[in-house]
Formats: structure tokens, sequence, C-alpha cells
């Protein structure tokens, strides 16, 4: 009875696309080398790994952003850059510690900035993507690290985001929580 409620041009010809997504092998790969890399921009890539955010979001963390709720959580404020809103994310303490080394190396090497990961030249500014892109670049090219087919991994952060969101929906997470905690406004995305 069911075969009358759909028709064939219903179901499209061309499969829709699907968000490109690390397995655990290739994050494995990736991240043993980010952490042979420049430190600071191991632990951006890190953080932003671990919240999910994206990497405008994470280049952009100030050194206020970690504070302790009323309820005694750990919390990250992060600051959307696409949007111009700020969210709080609550934090374990893997990621706390990881967000505080990351301000020590900052105020050690360049004393007190607003941002957690700056540029060399002007540490008053917040970390350039460009910096980021480089150190991936020359860490693929150096290591030769392929992806599970055999194909050379791309220079993007945004698909670690993807990642987030995958296991958040492989731990059964609702739509609601994760549209949350990924800082979008609605579930539409």
């Amino acid at each position: 009875d069911l075969e009358t409620l759909f028709y064939a041009d219903d179901i499209s010809k061309v499969p829709s696309r699907l968000y490109k997504v690390y397995s655990d092998a290739e994050l494995k790969r990736l991240n043993a080398a980010i952490v042979e890399r420049d430190p600071q921009v191991a632990r951006a890539l890190m953080i932003h790994q671990l919240l999910g955010t994206r990497i405008s979001e994470t280049l952009t963390l100030k050194r206020n952003s970690l504070y302790q709720s009323e309820t005694g959580n750990w919390m990250m404020k992060i600051h959307q850059i696409k949007t111009g809103k700020d969210y709080s994310k609550a934090v374990n303490d893997d990621i706390k510690k990881l967000f505080e080394k990351a301000c020590e190396y900052t105020k050690e090497k360049y004393g007190d900035t607003e941002y957690v990961f700056v540029t060399d030249k002007e540490p008053q500014k917040p970390m350039q993507y460009s910096r980021i892109q480089y150190q991936l670049m020359a860490m693929i090219t150096s290591n030769n690290l392929v992806d599970d087919s055999g194909v050379r991994f791309g220079v993007g952060t945004h698909i670690w985001r993807h990642c987030y969101g995958k296991r958040l929906t492989e731990l059964h997470v609702d739509d609601v929580t994760i549209a949350k905690l990924m800082g979008h406004a609605n579930t539409s995305n």
C-alpha cells in the first residue's frame, strides 16, 4: 500500500552531499603530527577540536574566556565572529588545563595580551588563520599524511567541527542541544 505514496521524482537521483568527517584513524594520524609542531598552534587546534568551534572563534578566545559558573562548572565564553554573538559552553578539566597552558605560554612570551592565540609580530592581535594553514600544510607535506583512502589530507580545519557534531549525534544528543553546543541559533543547520 505504501508504494503509491511516493513518486519516482520524490527521490533524487544524486545522493545528497554528506559532510566530510575524519575517521578515528585519520584523527589519530593528524593529531599525532599536530602535537609535534609549534606548541601554541597545536594547542589552538586541539582546543578547536575539543570545543567544536569555528577556527575563527578559537583564534579569538580571550584570556578571560574561562570562568567558573555559579554552580561550580568551568565554562568557556566564545565569541562568534560570524554572528557577533557570544555563547558559553561547559568545559572539562582537560580543556581547562590546555587553555590555561596556552594562556601561560602567551603571557610568558608576549606579556599581558587580550587574546590567547596571538601573532608574533603584533601580539595585541589574534593569530591569523594563515599561520594555522601554513603549519598544517607543512605538517601534512613533511609527514606525507594521507587519509584512509591514501589521498593526501587537505588543509581545512572546518572538518573538525563536523567531527564534533557527528560525535554528538553518535552519542544520541538531541538536535536542540547539538545546535546550542555548536553555537547555532536553531536546528536548521
